[in-house]
C-alpha cells in the first residue's frame, strides 16, 4: 500500500461526511418523491417496477453508494423501507438516515428501517404456496437471550439437495417476516436449515415471536424492531492480554462492551469489508485510546464514560455515535462511529487537553491503518 493510501485510510477526513450525504440525500429525494407516487399509483405497477427501483436508487445515492430498500403503500401513506440485510454495521447507518428524514416527507411517507412483521405472509415458490405455518421451528434460548434455531419445511425439504442456497433463502426471507427483520438480526445468533424434521417438539413459525415475548426477552420484545435500540443492546467480551513485548494496538485488552460486534470482529481479523462498506459514504468507524498510568483502577470506567460525555457535548448532535469501550493492561480506548469525522476530532482534541491523561490518539477501525495523535506528551 503506498504512503498516500495509507494516509487516506489513517486519516479519511477529505471524503464528503455522512451528516452532508444524510442532507443531500433528503433533499434529493424530497424532489422528487413526486415521482415516485405517481409510478406507485400505476395500474400495471410490474410495467413500471424496474423503473420505480431504478429512480428511488438515483434519488437516494447523494446519500448512499448502495443501498437496499422496498417501497409500498399501506392504504394511507407510501412507505420506504431501508434493510440493513443483516448487518448490523449498516442499521446504524439507516437509523442515522432515518432519524434526519424531513418532517415535511412524513406527512405522506413512512420512513422505515428493516422488514416489518407480517403474521399472514407467504410465498409462492415452484408451483406452491409457503406460509409461515409450514415451517416447523425448534427453537433453543441461549444464555444471552438470544435464540439458536432449527428450521424445517417439508413443503421445501425435496429441494434442499438442488437448490439448497435458494431454499435457504427462502427461509430467512420468511423468518424476517415472523419476527420482523431488526428482531430477527437482534435474537437469532444461529440459525440450521434441516433437511429432516428434527426429534424433539417443534413450533410453528407463526408461533416464533410468541415465544420470544414470553421465554426469551419479554421486556424487551415490545421495541424489538426499534431501529433506535441499536446502540442500547451492548455485548461484553474479555481478552486474554498479549504477552509479547511489541504487541498490537488492542491487544491489551481484557474487557470491554460493544453495541457493533461486527466491526470490532473485522478490526481483530484484519477484515475491512464493513469499514470499506461505511467509509465508501462518509462513516468512519474508530476508536480514541490513551494510557492508563497514573489512572486508579476504580475511575477508569468513570474516566471513559466523561469523556464519552465532554466529547459529544462538545461537538454537538448529529456528529457522533459511541458504540462501547475497553480496559487494557496499558490503555483505555473508546469507540465510535463517526457521521462527520472532521468535527469530531475538533472537539476531541479540546476536550484531551483538559483531560488527566498525558496523551491521546485516534484510530480508524482498520488495523493496518496508521495513529493520528491527538494530544501531545508533555516534556517534564
Amino acid at each position: 500500500m503506498d504512503e498516500e493510501r495509507m494516509r487516506e485510510l489513517s486519516l479519511p477526513i477529505n471524503i464528503k461526511p455522512f451528516r452532508m450525504r444524510t442532507e443531500e440525500g433528503w433533499a434529493s429525494f424530497l424532489a422528487g418523491e413526486g415521482e415516485l407516487r405517481a409510478l406507485m399509483e400505476e395500474e400495471d405497477r410490474e410495467a413500471v417496477s424496474e423503473r420505480l427501483v431504478s429512480r428511488c436508487t438515483e434519488l437516494l445515492s447523494p446519500a448512499f453508494a448502495d443501498v437496499a430498500f422496498e417501497l409500498g403503500h399501506n392504504g394511507e401513506k407510501y412507505e420506504l423501507i431501508l434493510t440493513p440485510e443483516g448487518d448490523r454495521s449498516r442499521l446504524f447507518q439507516l437509523a442515522y438516515f432515518r432519524q434526519h428524514a424531513p418532517r415535511e416527507l412524513l406527512k405522506s411517507w413512512n420512513i422505515k428501517v428493516g422488514r416489518t412483521r407480517s403474521e399472514n405472509f407467504g410465498l409462492r415458490i415452484y408451483g406452491q404456496d409457503v406460509a409461515l405455518e409450514d415451517v416447523r421451528v425448534w427453537p433453543e434460548k441461549t444464555q444471552n437471550s438470544s435464540l439458536n434455531l432449527k428450521l424445517y419445511c417439508e413443503k421445501l425439504a425435496p429441494l434442499m439437495k438442488e437448490n439448497e442456497g435458494q431454499v435457504c433463502n427462502i427461509i430467512y426471507i420468511l423468518l424476517d417476516q415472523a419476527l420482523g427483520e431488526l428482531a430477527a438480526m437482534r435474537y437469532v445468533d444461529r440459525l440450521e436449515v434441516l433437511e429432516a424434521p428434527a426429534e424433539r417438539e417443534s413450533i410453528p413459525l407463526n408461533h416464533l415471536a410468541g415465544f420470544v415475548a414470553r421465554q426469551v426477552d419479554p421486556e424487551g420484545w415490545p421495541r424489538a424492531n426499534d431501529p433506535e435500540l441499536a446502540g442500547e443492546r451492548y455485548t461484553a467480551y474479555e481478552g486474554k492480554p498479549s504477552e509479547e513485548e511489541d504487541w498490537p494496538l488492542r491487544a491489551d485488552v481484557y474487557v470491554g462492551v460493544t453495541c457493533c460486534i461486527p466491526l470490532l470482529n473485522g478490526y481483530f481479523q484484519n477484515d475491512d469489508y464493513y469499514m470499506d462498506r461505511l467509509h465508501q459514504d462518509g462513516v468512519v468507524p474508530g476508536f480514541f485510546y490513551y494510557p492508563l498510568d497514573g489512572v486508579d483502577k476504580k475511575d477508569i470506567l468513570n474516566l471513559r464514560d466523561q469523556l464519552e460525555q465532554a466529547i459529544e457535548a462538545r461537538c454537538g448532535e448529529g456528529i457522533v455515535t459511541f458504540t462501547g469501550g475497553a480496559t487494557g493492561t496499558a490503555f483505555g480506548y473508546l469507540d465510535f462511529i463517526a457521521w462527520d469525522l472532521r468535527t469530531l476530532l475538533d472537539a476531541a482534541v479540546e476536550v484531551f487537553a483538559g483531560a488527566p491523561v498525558d496523551w491521546a490518539a485516534f484510530h480508524t477501525l482498520r488495523s493496518n491503518a496508521g495513529s493520528i495523535g491527538l494530544k501531545a506528551e508533555q516534556e517534564a
